[in-house]
């Protein structure tokens, strides 16, 4: 007995018979059979009207990171503003203790300099100075330390900090900054040169 076979050709996207191909005559017949173009018109508005929504959120939700960062700018050029007013009314009053021949005058004024601006340039140096020819030497040595502080990478700050343990008589430390203003600024070592009042340590730096 023969048995005759007949060949079935499936669609060429989807086999027959299969769930996917349930799905997609389902999927046609509801949106392309059964959807009237009413219907259709009202799915689209409500896709628009979603889309519309999301976009309308993105746009409130960035608007409120601008205007935060808004803020945020317009506080720091305040501050940088203050900053600024009170760099240059400490500069002020160091420039014109140049001027003050009176000791007590001079710490004075540049005690109201470092109150206005610690960072103010010179400002600590001027006022260590002062208390030098007032002959208060530890106020002159914390002074110098401040200026140090303030200015890490300022060569004259550890040169008047030296000297000033030069007055105390204590060589080590005086020795010490020195070294420390050179390593900061190569150029510190003509200015030692230079200086008489470090003539014992020429050669030792």
């Amino acid at each position: 007995m023969h048995h005759l076979y007949r060949r079935v050709t499936p669609a060429p996207c989807m086999p027959r018979g299969g769930l996917g191909f349930f799905l997609a005559r389902g999927f046609r017949y509801v949106y392309i059979q059964a959807m009237s173009a009413a219907d259709f018109l009202a799915l689209l508005n409500i896709l628009v009207a979603f889309l519309g929504v999301f976009v309308a959120g993105f746009v409130l939700f960035e608007w409120r990171k601008l205007r935060e960062l808004r803020k945020e700018m317009q506080g720091f050029e305040e501050r940088l503003t203050q900053k600024l007013y009170r760099n240059l009314k400490a500069a002020h009053r160091v420039m014109a203790s140049y001027g003050l021949k009176n000791p007590e005058d001079r710490v004075a004024l540049l005690e109201s300099a470092v109150a206005q601006d610690p960072s103010a340039f010179n400002a600590y140096n001027s006022l260590g100075y002062a208390y030098l020819d007032k002959n208060e030497i530890q106020k002159a040595i914390d002074a110098f330390s401040q200026a140090v502080s303030q200015h890490p990478d300022d060569k004259a700050g550890y040169c008047d900090l030296a000297y000033g343990y030069l007055r105390v008589g204590d060589n080590e430390l005086c020795l010490k900054y020195l070294r420390k203003a050179v390593s900061v600024d190569g150029t510190a070592q003509d200015d030692i040169k230079n200086d008489p009042r470090m003539a014992a340590f020429q050669g030792k730096i």
